[in-house]
């Protein structure tokens, strides 16, 4: 706060007052203990501007209305200089601004997110799988991000492998990411072009071990109900518009899809991963596909290679 105005208007009110300019207007008081009350009549009407440490600067008697106008005549920066220091000194938390805009929102992009290519964001998925599972095998803690970012960049890196581009506009990049399903709800749509020049599209979601689709307010998780309020914020209105159309031309070019990750070792010392065809009402059918393993150093194996 602004003191050193403070204690120089505080001095010339108590100047003003000791020269007798007129009697105190009535009504008007003085508290001596810790703290002087300044009481002010503006526009007719009696108000309390601010109660100021009488403490480091001279005891204030009252100011008559007067006296202030003058003051306020001849000072109006230096009394605006003490409005706005008493205005932040009554919030409810100072705030400490002194690192303001070094940190990114967590539901924003950081300006290196916006400047990675298609493949940095590759490369960054790829490595930050390897480290989910090195930690995942070592049975260490791991918080809700932590758990569920792995899925959505194996999901990625599965479908990409199929001959599929991701379509979000927030992609997951690292364990603590807090972007992708996290913030719009689907974790991933992805679009294929077939040799004959049609689109198929794939909107899928990820899950850990014993994780499963859920009820919510707009109907179960990946019904259609539920990702119809979500597509414009994964992909924007453009490619929804784009996807809804396809699906009422060909309801077979779009599939919905769960991507399971299991973090359970088998015999040979892989964990693998698997899809399931959802339907309409968000229920998953059919068997499951396991649709690749990855090996104790985290490198993807496709089941055909395995055998």
């Amino acid at each position: 706060m602004a003191l050193p105005a403070i204690a120089k208007i505080a001095e010339m009110a108590s100047k003003a007052s000791e020269e007798s300019i007129g009697k105190p207007l009535p009504g008007e008081t003085v508290n001596h203990g810790d703290f002087g009350q300044l009481k002010t009549r503006e526009a007719g009407t009696l108000n309390e501007v601010k109660e100021i440490p009488k403490e480091g600067g001279p005891d204030l008697d009252v100011i008559r209305t007067e006296t202030l106008q003058q003051i306020i005549e001849e000072n109006k920066l230096k009394i605006q200089e003490v409005r706005d220091a008493i205005k932040a000194d009554d919030s409810p938390e100072k705030i400490d601004d002194s690192n303001e805009n070094t940190e990114p929102s967590e539901n924003n992009e950081t300006d290196e997110d916006k400047e990675l290519t298609e493949d940095e964001i590759n490369e960054k998925q790829r490595a930050a799988i390897k480290e989910a599972l090195e930690k995942i095998r070592n049975g260490e803690k791991h918080t809700n991000e932590e758990l569920g970012n792995p899925g959505e960049m194996m999901m990625d890196q599965y479908y990409i492998s199929q001959g599929y581009k991701p379509l979000n506009k927030h992609r997951v990049t690292s364990l603590d990411d807090k972007k992708g399903g996290f913030k719009i709800g689907i974790d991933g749509v992805y679009e294929k072009i077939n040799p004959d020049g049609s689109k198929s599209y794939v909107i899928a979601d990820a899950k850990y071990n014993t994780s499963q689709l859920s009820e919510t307010n707009d109907g179960k998780q990946m019904s259609d109900n539920w990702l119809e309020k979500r597509l414009d914020d994964a992909v924007g209105k453009e490619k929804a518009d784009e996807i809804r159309e396809a699906m009422e031309d060909n309801s077979d070019s779009v599939s919905k899809e769960v991507y399971h990750v299991d973090p359970n070792i088998d015999e040979n010392g892989n964990m693998h991963t698997d899809v399931q065809e959802i339907d309409s009402e968000g229920n998953k059918v059919g068997e499951k596909t396991i649709v690749e393993y990855f090996d104790e150093d985290g490198n993807r194996v496709e089941p055909s290679d395995k055998e």
